[in-house]
């Protein structure tokens, strides 16, 4: 009897020890290499005493690792893995006495399963290995989870008050080490069990301890990534990326009610069947994490800055090193997914086939995180863009300026750009889905293309189609949009516009003359698109905030479009990626479809075409302010006037007075050299209308010529004080309403001798207009004048 409780005794100190030689000793060295790495750190002191930097916890477990490999190496430890037939599969294990048995844990464990085998208890050493490995593996993720928060909390870490998903890689890292040495240990107890065992004992294979490996982890993963309470969101949700952008934000600048359809969504999670089954799953692995209510029962962080559901306060589970989150999959799929490949090559797995854990990641980044992101993309730009006030809104100074914008921005395009930014780390993070993540990036541009170019719509065109304003519908011509791309203005400004050029070079070096040349054609083309027409006020922007708000449209896309275009040109293609520079930055992701590829690069080109209509329209717009303007003071004001009526023309007053205004809304919203592409050339044309306005003046006397002269004098100091630069087109109008202080012989006279200053149509304007003006006005006369001035402009060519 007493033999027999001796035996039974020795049998569970047997069993206790190599239990404790498979889970604990075998990642030993971690654990004296992690204390002391704690305790310099904590006096400290450096902690690498031949090295110069600190070491961290994936340093020091992989410093582990080589020193074990290199002690495995260089010792005579017993090899125990099975012989083959040879002749030592029969040699019974031998311990040297004089030797410390635990100094090589191998020959150790093959020790005590010998010993087990004369006990003849292999078969409830195998049973109790089967029934202990999942409660052993769950102790390690306890030890090595206060490891870690200890170790940070040595380091001055306060995971209480600053959440450190960082410190969940280094738990994964160290336990994805110590799960290879236990898998290493049982390797070797499993030769030794095999060369013991009697053929009718059923052993467990290498294969059950991978799975249990991973049953742990997936326990741990979903408690970190917060699977159930995610799951949950996602099943009661009822909207979808789609649905939430699908609102018509042109409404805000319109008065018109416009029809959208109602668009598919992109996703829908509820009840599908990989989103069912990992929520079954969760529920039977994660009954210790979670209450039967299915909510996370996380708490108030402990005295030592951990975080713990109600349960780990009795004690039952490890501290938390992080709070969980869905966003923490970001930072652990790299190192996880590298532990995956270990177990596939470690299971033998073939080509194709994958363990249960690639299994339980996949179904939580498609079924879980990716619709969680899209639900958390649709919210964020929903608040963002909910309201004509929210779309007209500009970042603040110190956004701009962190973003390196040298103009103000929109608020929206800010938020889409941090979402794109957000989904191209994603790409990085999750190489695996990158594919999804460019496609998300693909339709929320769409969505806010479609959204910018309802706000344009809503400015240009506030009631119907038919009362679209005038240059809008040039822009949109297409004889007239090619011409005004085709003037050297809007050469040297996209030249301007390319990433790394300095807005202060003048760009193609002009010639006055070219200027001149240059302007002359674009007064020429609107004033013949425009004919004899008087624009009515529906048919200008005058809404000053609407102008501004033109430009800042402007500026944000085209800043936006840079930062597509550039994101374009470091993606890796199967094909072609015509954006690619020499030396250029490469994201480190799989190679993307060349279908997601170009529509995001039509994506960047529709951006910038719409900024160019923007500020297209601006330049229009000022011209036909102008003309909107000046047209009806030929017209419709006198100037057969007596002395005391000489003031400049009302209309001319309220034209200095937009420009003006126009300027101080216009000069901080846009580049410089585009500011003055709006500007630029305004003196010209306001000479060539008020030139070309004097075939509709009626009468005209000396104070009339000197009316017109003091019209023209205000808006050249105004146009003057705007540009920076002297106007001296409007020096030819001045002159040309001067010479009608002038009889007609003398005008003559004066081409004859000095040549002509103005084309033979202007100077056949000045003799219709002074015969008009004089009392004795003959028919015949004017015909003679006429003939005459005909004759000498001949002879001038």
């Amino acid at each position: 009897m007493e033999m027999s409780t001796r035996k039974e005794q020795l049998h569970k100190v047997l069993i206790e020890e190599l239990s404790q030689h498979l889970y604990e000793k075998s990642a030993v060295t971690f654990q004296v290499n992690f204390t002391r790495g704690g305790s310099f750190r904590g006096s400290g002191q450096d902690t690498s005493v031949a090295g110069s930097k600190k070491q961290t916890l994936l340093e020091l477990a992989t410093l582990a690792k080589q020193q074990q490999r290199v002690s495995r190496t260089h010792s005579h430890s017993l090899t125990l893995t099975v012989p083959d037939g040879t002749e030592e599969e029969s040699k019974p294990v031998v311990e040297d006495l004089n030797e410390d048995p635990e100094a090589n844990s191998e020959h150790y464990m093959a020790v005590l399963v010998e010993s087990l085998s004369l006990l003849k208890r292999i078969p409830e050493a195998v049973e109790s290995i089967k029934r202990c490995v999942q409660v052993e593996l769950s102790k390690i993720v306890q030890r090595t989870t206060t490891e870690v928060a200890e170790n940070a909390k040595q380091r001055g870490e306060n995971i209480t008050q600053h959440n450190q998903p960082k410190l969940l890689v280094e738990l994964l890292e160290l336990l994805f080490e110590r799960f290879h040495c236990v898998a290493s240990a049982h390797e070797c107890a499993l030769g030794s069990l095999q060369r013991a065992a009697t053929s009718d004992i059923q052993l467990y294979t290498m294969n059950d301890i991978w799975s249990n490996i991973q049953t742990v982890l997936q326990v741990l993963l979903g408690n970190y990534l917060d699977v159930r309470n995610i799951t949950a969101s996602v099943q009661q949700s009822s909207s979808a990326f789609s649905e939430a952008l699908t609102s018509d934000y042109g409404v805000y600048f319109s008065r018109r009610k416009a029809v959208r359809q109602r668009k598919v969504p992109l996703f829908r999670f509820e009840m599908s069947s990989h989103a069912i089954s990992l929520t079954n799953y969760m529920r039977e692995q994660k009954q210790e994490y979670y209450g039967f209510d299915g909510i996370m029962k996380v708490k108030e962080p402990t005295k030592d800055g951990t975080f713990q559901t109600e349960d780990e306060k009795e004690g039952e589970e490890a501290p938390m090193v992080c709070k969980p989150s869905v966003k923490n999959i970001t930072l652990i799929f790299k190192p996880v997914s590298n532990f995956i490949r270990d177990i596939d090559r470690a299971m033998s797995l073939p080509n194709g086939r994958h363990c249960t854990l690639h299994e339980f990641i996949s179904d939580y980044v498609k079924d879980i995180f990716l619709g969680h992101l899209l639900d958390e993309i649709a919210t964020n730009l929903n608040t963002a863009t909910k309201g004509g006030d929210a779309l007209k809104s500009l970042v603040d100074n110190a956004t701009q300026k962190s973003l390196g914008a040298p103009r103000p921005l929109l608020h929206s395009t800010v938020i889409i750009d941090h979402a794109v930014s957000d989904l191209r780390q994603l790409m990085m993070d999750l190489p695996t889905y990158a594919d999804q993540f460019l496609n998300m990036i693909c339709n929320i541009l769409q969505e806010y293309k479609d959204t910018c170019s309802a706000i344009y719509r809503g400015l240009v065109q506030p009631e119907s189609e038919d009362k679209r304003i005038v240059s809008a519908s040039w822009v949109k011509d297409e004889d007239i949009n090619q011409c005004l791309r085709q003037l050297p203005n809007w050469v040297n400004l996209q030249a301007l516009s390319k990433p790394g050029k300095d807005s202060k070079d003048s760009g193609a070096l002009e010639t006055i003359e070219d200027i001149r040349e240059r302007n002359a054609k674009e007064s020429e083309l609107l004033v013949t698109n425009l004919g004899d027409k008087i624009l009515q006020k529906h048919e200008v922007l005058c809404d000053i905030p609407s102008l501004k708000l033109l430009a800042n449209l402007h500026e944000s896309l085209e800043w936006f479009s840079s930062g597509i275009r550039l994101f374009a040109g470091s993606l890796p293609s199967s094909g072609i990626n015509m954006l690619t520079t020499p030396g250029g930055v490469t994201l480190e992701v799989p190679a993307v479809e060349n279908s997601l590829l170009h529509t995001l690069i039509s994506q960047a080109k529709e951006f910038k075409e719409l900024a160019d209509v923007c500020l297209l329209v601006l330049h229009l717009e000022l011209r036909l302010h102008c003309f909107y303007y000046l047209l009806p003071v030929a017209r419709q004001s006198s100037f057969y006037i007596s002395a005391d009526s000489v003031d400049p023309d009302p209309n001319v007053l309220k034209l200095n007075k937009d420009l003006t205004t126009l300027e101080e809304a216009l000069n901080p919203s846009l580049m410089p050299h585009k500011f003055k592409y709006v500007f630029e050339g305004l003196g010209h044309l306001v000479s060539f209308i008020l030139i070309n306005s004097a075939q509709y003046i009626k009468r005209i006397n000396e104070n009339g010529i000197k009316k017109m002269c003091r019209n023209i004098f205000v808006l050249q100091q105004n146009l003057t004080n705007i540009t920076m630069s002297r106007e001296t087109d409007l020096d030819q109008a001045r002159n040309y309403y001067e010479l009608m202080y002038k009889s007609t012989d003398e005008i003559l006279n004066g081409i004859v001798e000095q040549g002509a200053s103005f084309k033979e149509l202007e100077y056949r304007n000045i003799v219709h207009l002074q015969q008009r003006s004089s009392p004795a006005y003959d028919q015949k006369h004017l015909a003679r004048m006429l003939k005459k001035l005909e004759e000498i402009m001949m002879e001038a060519v």
